[in-house]
């Protein structure tokens, strides 16, 4: 069946592209991925090997691309706002892959595949990829904290309350796209001891979990200066050094460092700040975008992103029905791990490619949202009411399970979905998934729910909307969609 979506997949579509689970990036010390596999095909049209050699190169350029963005933010592509991301860095393909080489080249029938080999800079992603994936992130919010030792002018009056480092790192990271915290507040709940800053890092936490701040960075630096006299005049040389590094708070993981230090020759005035300076703007560059690509990154060490929900006045009972949603929900793109149960509250980390709008979304119908930030969540389970429109938590539930195959991508499966949460109304709630070229969509009504669409039913409704369907019984629906890559067909 797989082969058969295939040649589909080809004959309807002037362009396909090859794509493979399996990323073979490799990535250099200069944070260079080389791609010994990139892959394109095309359709020969009117015999013209020609145009449908160049069509199979754009292809593979875009293969490439996917291959490097796999590596460099694991699960990006089954995020449901990949596709603005996507269509923005292909439309760059021609300058992000160098070096292109085709290895192989094969016609069978009427369609033409090349093979080659080509490397993509990291860096040269960075003013595509990373303010998408920091928009995409919901512009995660910053505590910054600079561990700087008082020049000797300071410790004779009060140090200034926001350094010159401080103020930098707080215009960079918000020309970046990130919120920054309110810095007078996070002083006066930190009263750290400067030269400790660097390295307190569980009271850096408490308080930036206090200020609902989603990353850490603290900025260390040292700067100081020697002097002589040549022929009685006096000469200074300079050397300065700055260390980030970035923790995101609710994992305490660390999710980025970098560092740059200098010095100077012999001058006539010292000058270690203006190499701090220049040190914060080189090590900011590094590490500003690596923050968002680890935070959005599903594969990664943080395995996707963490989202803290808290749920209040939920009931023992409750617990589970909550969590069996949610896992029915996520389906196999993500998890959730229980942290504690007290006072009637709830709080769970939900793992997953869904940024944390997506699963307040999904939480609003049955809990009241009283807070949200890109990585956190707080909420309130909604008093029962006799005529709800969704699925009460704690009550027994029926579900369909639908399967779409030969769907292009991530947001081709929100269509279906939406189209049927449109079908199934306020008798019952649709989830979505996207893996493998399939949608998977849960359809959950409460138990004996008024105006239930049974699978058969679903059946139907999707026929009508240009889907073959293979099989159904009393709790599935298997289909696959008629068409090509080119879009969803409504």
């Amino acid at each position: 069946m797989k082969k058969f979506f295939a040649l589909l997949l080809v004959s309807a579509c002037f362009v396909s592209l090859v794509l493979s689970p399996a990323y073979s990036a490799v990535r250099n010390q200069n944070s260079t991925y080389f791609i010994d596999d990139a892959v394109g095909s095309a359709q020969i049209k009117n015999g013209n090997k020609a145009a449908a050699r160049e069509d199979a190169r754009r292809a593979a350029y875009r293969d490439a691309i996917d291959k490097a963005l796999g590596s460099l933010v694991p699960g990006i592509s089954e995020r449901t706002t990949y596709s603005t991301i996507e269509n923005r860095v292909y439309s760059q393909a021609s300058g992000l892959v160098k070096n292109f080489k085709v290895t192989s080249e094969n016609i069978e029938g009427d369609t033409l595949t090349i093979t080659g080999t080509c490397s993509v800079s990291e860096k040269s992603f960075d003013g595509i990829l990373g303010p998408e994936v920091i928009s995409m992130l919901g512009n995660p919010r910053v505590m910054i904290v600079v561990d700087q030792p008082a020049a000797d002018d300071d410790k004779k009056k009060k140090a200034p309350a926001i350094s010159p480092v401080e103020t930098e790192l707080m215009s960079l990271f918000e020309k970046a796209g990130y919120l920054i915290v309110d810095m007078d507040q996070a002083r006066t709940l930190l009263a750290l001891d400067k030269s400790n800053a660097y390295n307190d890092t569980e009271k850096l936490i408490g308080a930036a979990k206090t200020l609902r701040a989603d990353v850490i960075v603290v900025a260390k630096t040292t700067s100081g200066s020697s002097s002589t006299t040549v022929h009685g005049v006096k000469m200074y040389r300079s050397s300065g050094s700055v260390q980030l590094k970035a923790v995101q708070t609710q994992t305490a993981y660390q999710i980025g460092t970098a560092s740059s230090s200098g010095s100077t020759g012999w001058g006539g005035s010292p000058s270690g700040g203006k190499i701090v300076s220049n040190g914060i703007r080189k090590a900011t560059e590094e590490i500003i975008y690596k923050i968002a690509y680890r935070m959005a990154s599903a594969g990664s060490a943080l395995g996707g992103i963490t989202v803290n929900v808290k749920i209040a006045n939920a009931s023992f009972r409750n617990v589970e029905t909550i969590e069996e949603q949610l896992r029915n929900w996520l389906g196999s793109a993500g998890e959730i791990f229980e942290r504690a149960y007290d006072n009637n509250t709830l709080e769970i980390d939900v793992v997953s490619p869904k940024t944390a709008r997506n699963v307040a979304s999904f939480l609003s119908d049955f809990a009241d949202i009283e807070s949200l930030t890109a990585q956190t969540i707080s909420a309130k389970i909604k008093p029962a009411t006799p005529n709800a429109p969704v699925v009460p938590v704690g009550v027994s539930t029926f579900s369909i399970a639908v399967k779409i195959g030969n769907v292009n991508n991530n947001k081709d499966a929100e269509d279906i979905a939406a189209e049927l949460r449109k079908f199934i109304g306020s008798s019952g709630e649709v989830s979505s998934s996207y893996a493998d070229t399939t949608a998977n969509i849960t359809v959950t009504y409460a138990e004996n729910a008024p105006g239930m669409k049974t699978a058969q039913e679903i059946s139907s409704f999707l026929k009508d909307q240009n889907i073959n369907i293979d099989s159904v019984d009393n709790n599935s629906v298997n289909g696959w969609r008629k068409g090509g890559i080119g879009g969803w067909l409504w």
